[in-house]
């Protein structure tokens, strides 16, 4: 009995051993069949990487979740999307819904660039931006305001969330300082702008300020950041890849683009290697598409699906295999973009030349309310609209419960430099040189300038200032000097020259002014004008005025153009209501040829698309006339000589230039250039524009209307004017190259029209 304790502690202690032993067993037979968590990796690649969603609707079919995802360029746009938890079909919706041409090269709707903007800033080949006195080049060919405010809506969903990790799936992107060239990992912070610093391709698009640093696209070192997700915990990586394996040759490197990224995959075949060696499932896209042909996307994303394809077996028994250690239901892919988010304050930060009461004007009225983003995008177009910035992006900062919007400001340069050239037959040859500059005469000024140097010579200077959403004031200074045949209209079809008139203004306009939405304009004004009328005709009364005079006049304008070009417009309208009361101010002679008049006229000119923006149908109308008291409604009343308003208040008829000195000149369809004139008229044109082939046009021409001295003879058969002709069209990167063939009733053939270069 003496021995029991020994036996009992012998007991005990295999008791303990053998539960030890099971312990064990179990723990280990756990680690076994524990699931590996799984990371996708995108690289980037431009638009190759549509190929992905193939991809991703295969690993849902098969049931396939994964734990991590990251990505760089366009691999984290993707990427980012699945990780907020969008459907690879809703990802197809949204490439599909996207005009990529206009998104690419930051191209806003036309109707959302400012009136004045559009009156001069029309007609340029070239910008050449003014730095620190300097004319130099930009740093980079778009900004990404476009991109900008795509990013924000897509990923809106995610803007309250700060770390990625806290997303449906933890996301990471990669970022390159453009400073010390160093891979910046972007997992906290505001999503779209990290994505957007993700994508901005060198030269391409402008740098991304985040958190401090300048950043550019993460594909200059790292474009398949398969260790950073390993980081974040992954253990098996499927990796996609749309970098080319192909050597390049120099016929591939034909583009600025490709160029570029045959450049930068120097920097990146460190990380590329590394990658390739810890990716366990790797998905090589060979594309036979460029990095920007992303208007291509269908093609792309049909690709992509067949390549995923592929891959379906072992896709589908990898994703067996982890369901068969631990099953792991696909997560739910609803996501959506919000139509609407509660902004409690607005915060503006960058802005150094524009006060800040101008973005209260624009946007003060969001403060404290629900916001719908397609109302928060208008505002936002319009205001970069405005011609003040360089870009205007916006963030949706999340902070103790409130939301504030927050504009990132980056003030446009001081001003511009531009030229272009142009040629017509009405105008002759000309050269174009304009300033604009922002700010320099205060906050929210504008001044614009443009000389035109040639046989009719012509300067304008325009100071605005501009206060947003409120109304403003300006002034405008303009000086022309241009000639024109003067034609014998003593029979119904006589064309035959008999003079040469040249008309010389100095003109000074003050007015106040308020815009609607960037695409109406009321003005109201007055304005001083020094005038000569030169004539080689045989008319005492025409040589009587051939000094300088003085005018003075007050008006009215109501201007909207909201046509998507200036030219070759597929939608649209251009209108003008204007109505002037002009009064002679020189000795009292003057005041015996001329007298106060009162003068309104309305021009239009619409265009509809018909079949997509393949053919255009185009009407127009004008119609004009002057009040004068004493002066006869016809011919009829018996001769004497009647007082009119001066020279440059007539209404004239014919030519095809599409911009003229005078704001009462209408272009006419086989009418030589200003060869009828009077004190009423009217016209309507009708034109059908057929885009053929590429940038080549068909415009079939029709107009009919009159010009008179006096109101009854308007409608007479001796005053009708019919005209018609075909206008072939090249769109050219210096401006339309328009050649016609025109004829009317009152010419006995055909008559020709050309013109290079824009319009100005």
């Amino acid at each position: 009995m003496r021995n029991y304790p020994h036996l009992i502690i012998f007991f005990v202690f295999l008791l303990l051993f053998a539960d030890l032993r099971l312990t064990a067993q179990d723990t280990l037979q756990n680690n076994i069949r524990k699931r590996p968590k799984v990371g996708l990796v995108m690289s980037g690649g431009g638009a190759k990487g549509f190929a992905y969603i193939g991809l991703l609707r295969l690993m849902h079919e098969a049931g396939l979740e994964v734990d991590y995802i990251g990505g760089s360029s366009i691999g984290s746009i993707v990427a980012g999307l699945y990780a907020l938890g969008y459907h690879p079909d809703t990802m197809v919706k949204i490439i599909s819904a996207q005009n990529w041409d206009n998104l690419l090269i930051d191209k806003i709707d036309r109707k959302y660039i400012a009136y004045d903007e559009k009156e001069f800033g029309d007609s340029y080949i070239m910008d050449f931006p003014i730095r620190k006195k300097k004319v130099g080049l930009k740093a980079s060919l778009y900004e990404g305001q476009e991109i900008n405010l795509l990013l924000n809506r897509f990923y809106s969903p995610g803007y309250k969330v700060t770390d990625f990790r806290d997303f449906q799936t933890p996301f990471l992107c990669i970022g390159t300082d453009l400073i010390d060239g160093n891979e910046v990992i972007l997992d906290s912070g505001y999503l779209a702008t990290a994505i957007r610093a993700s994508m901005s391709i060198p030269a391409y698009f402008s740098p991304t300020y985040y958190d401090g640093r300048y950043l550019v696209d993460g594909g200059v070192v790292n474009n398949y950041p398969v260790v950073d997700v390993k980081k974040m915990g992954a253990e098996y990586i499927i990796g996609a890849d749309v970098q080319s394996a192909k050597k390049k040759t120099i016929e591939d490197l034909n583009t600025l683009t490709s160029v570029l990224d045959h450049i930068i995959g120097f920097s990146r075949k460190e990380a590329n290697v590394e990658g390739y060696a810890e990716t366990d499932m790797y998905i090589h896209y060979e594309s036979p598409y460029s990095t920007m042909e992303f208007a291509k996307y269908d093609s792309i994303i049909a690709f992509g699906e067949a390549v995923a394809e592929s891959h379906r077996e072992e896709i589908e028994k990898l994703a067996d295999s982890l369901n068969a250690i631990e099953f792991k239901p696909v997560k739910e892919y609803t996501t959506i973009p919000l139509d609407s988010v509660y902004i409690d304050d607005l915060v503006v930060e960058g802005n150094e030349r524009t006060e800040d009461k101008y973005f209260e004007n624009s946007f003060g009225k969001f403060k404290n309310s629900w916001v719908m983003l397609d109302e928060l995008e208008e505002v936002i177009r319009m205001a970069y609209g405005s011609g003040f910035f360089n870009h205007l992006f916006y963030e949706l900062r999340y902070e103790n419960e409130k939301t504030n919007l927050v504009l990132k400001v980056d003030d446009e340069s001081v001003g511009f430099l531009s030229i272009a050239a142009h040629y017509d037959d009405d105008y002759s040859v000309s050269i174009i040189v304009g300033g604009t500059f922002r700010n320099i005469l205060g906050k929210g000024s504008k001044v614009f300038t443009d000389l035109v140097v040639g046989p009719n010579p012509r300067f304008r200077a325009m100071y605005v200032k501009d206060n947003g959403g409120k109304p403003g004031y300006g002034v405008k200074l303009e000086a022309y000097s241009f000639g024109f045949n003067d034609y014998d209209k003593r029979g119904e079809f006589t064309n035959q020259v008999q003079g040469r008139i040249t008309f010389t203004n100095y003109k000074m306009l003050l007015f106040a002014q308020s815009i609607l939405k960037n695409r109406y304009t009321f003005r109201i004004g007055a304005n001083f004008e020094y005038f000569r009328f030169k004539s080689k005709i045989e008319d005492i009364n025409l040589d009587s005025i051939s000094n300088f005079n003085s005018y003075g006049n007050l008006y009215f304008a109501f201007n909207t153009d909201t046509r998507d070009r200036s030219y070759l417009a597929t939608r649209g309208i251009k209108s003008e209501l204007r109505v002037e009361y002009v009064m002679p101010i020189s000795s009292s002679w003057v005041k015996d040829l001329f007298d106060n008049s009162l003068i309104f006229w309305f021009k239009a000119e619409q265009s509809f698309p018909l079949i997509g923006k393949k053919v255009v149908l185009r009407p127009g109308i004008f119609a004009g006339g002057t009040y004068q008291k004493g002066f006869p409604v016809s011919s009829d009343i018996p001769v004497g000589y009647y007082k009119r308003p001066p020279a440059q208040h007539w209404f004239y008829l014919g030519g095809q230039s599409q911009s003229n000195y005078l704001r009462t000149i209408q272009p006419f369809t086989g009418v030589d250039f200003l060869q009828r004139y009077g004190l009423y008229q009217y016209s309507v044109s009708l034109d059908l524009q057929y885009n053929f082939y590429q940038k080549l046009y068909l415009t079939l021409m029709g107009d009919f209307g009159a010009t008179s001295w006096f109101l009854a003879d308007l409608f007479t058969k001796e005053r009708f004017l019919v005209g018609y002709g075909l206008k072939a069209s090249y769109d050219s990167f210096i401006g339309p190259v328009e050649i016609s063939v025109m004829g009317s009733n009152i010419y006995h053939g055909a008559s020709f029209y050309f013109a290079i270069g824009f319009w100005f």
